[in-house]
């Protein structure tokens, strides 16, 4: 396993660059084991240290966790018990489901575009080109349209709804697409600002499944 330690503008030192493989280690061990790879990254802010831990169990399947401390050792196994709560949480709901039939292994690759946002432009704008911007769009009379920063691929896997949920909570996305291995069609999680993870599905998958049982 590649276990990559870094710091953002300062040095880790070999203290902790040590904890943290022993660290990665033992979580792996325990819960998943072989991972891919994993990096952590050691932050120092005014109230203490920031460390985030991102981890590749597999080609598909990433593991984000941070913590928080004054200490930068504290704030390392705060990062490791938020990685170890997921993955203890993801192996339970593995076995669960070990029953239900498996799907497939199809992706299809959909292309997807990151558009620049208002506030992100602003901030990369200075003061004066900003002035000269809203003049400009005045005098034209036309709205100024969000450019596209970057044209990517996004990987849309078919999976269950249970294993939608167990990646998301993984990867500490905020949303991911997918394809229901029910119907096959385009499903998605979002984690909602409660904490609670929300299940999207056009096709209205549930309302049926509950009045054919009915």
């Amino acid at each position: 396993m590649i276990i990559n330690v870094s710091g953002q503008n300062m040095d880790t030192g070999a203290a902790f660059q040590e904890h943290s493989r022993e660290l990665i280690e033992h979580i792996v061990e325990k819960y998943f084991t072989p991972a891919v790879s994993a990096n952590i990254t050691l932050e120092k802010t005014d109230g203490g240290f920031h460390v985030r831990i991102r981890m590749n169990l597999t080609r598909r399947i990433e593991l984000e966790a941070s913590g928080f401390a004054r200490d930068a050792h504290a704030a390392l196994e705060d990062a490791g018990q938020h990685a170890e709560k997921r993955l203890r949480r993801h192996k339970r709901r593995l076995k669960n489901h070990r029953q239900q039939a498996e799907t497939t292994d199809e992706i299809i690759a959909a292309p997807m575009s990151v558009y620049a946002t208002i506030a992100h432009q602003d901030n990369m704008r200075s003061d004066e080109e900003l002035d000269t911007q809203d003049n400009d769009a005045s005098d034209e009379g036309t709205e100024e349209s969000l450019p596209i920063i970057a044209e990517l691929s996004y990987e849309v896997e078919s999976l269950s709804v249970e294993q939608a949920v167990m990646r998301l909570e993984l990867s500490g996305d905020s949303c991911l697409l997918f394809r229901n291995s029910g119907h096959m069609g385009l499903n998605m999680v979002h984690l909602r600002k409660d904490g609670t993870i929300g299940w999207v599905d056009p096709r209205g998958t549930r309302e049926l499944q509950e009045a054919a049982s009915a």
